[in-house]
């Protein structure tokens, strides 16, 4: 398995029912990074990534099948959870278009409307069954400030030489 970013690898997307995968979406990973950035995140945790065509949940026509979507939960740097609602928020300000919400705790998020697939936009809450596809003003946005935003200035412990080296590094590494 190979390193995807900063905070995801490609094991975390495997199929649950036979262990394979395929190449997930750059945008798909470069969109849940951004997420992690927003919420300021300790850790966002894959509960399902690629789906095989054997996978008995989805459909034949789903966007884990072709490696563009994840349902995901995200843990705050104190160790709870953010709820569901929170997760639907930041995911469509980072520019998701699918988006679904998993109650209490997880959501599913997919890059369609960027990547091809058979609907250009999809909100929906997977938990109730209801489908906000026919309200295309549907927004799960509230206002949220979350903790990423927040922007603290560098600890005195770092120089701004030091960030920048640190910086630097990171985008090497991974580009």
């Amino acid at each position: 398995m190979s390193k995807l970013s900063p905070h995801f690898d490609s094991s975390e997307f495997v199929c649950g029912c036979c262990g394979k995968s395929i190449k997930m979406s750059d945008l798909l990973i470069e969109r849940l990074e951004k997420m992690h950035t927003l919420m300021a995140a300790k850790a966002i945790y894959v509960n399902s990534g690629y789906r095989c065509n054997n996978n008995p949940w989805g459909s034949p026509i789903d966007a884990h099948r072709k490696g563009m979507a994840a349902d995901i939960r995200v843990q705050r740097k104190d160790g709870s959870y953010y709820t569901a609602e929170d997760i639907a928020e930041a995911a469509e300000r980072v520019g998701f278009k699918g988006i679904g919400i998993m109650e209490p705790d997880s959501c599913h998020v997919d890059t369609r409307g960027d990547e091809p697939y058979i609907y250009d936009w999809w909100h929906g809450n997977e938990t109730t069954g209801v489908d906000w596809t026919k309200d295309s003003g549907h927004t799960f946005i509230r206002g949220t400030v979350f903790d990423g935003e927040r922007n603290p200035a560098p600890s005195e412990e770092h120089t701004k030489d030091e960030l920048l080296q640190e910086l630097k590094a990171l985008y090497e590494k991974y580009s």
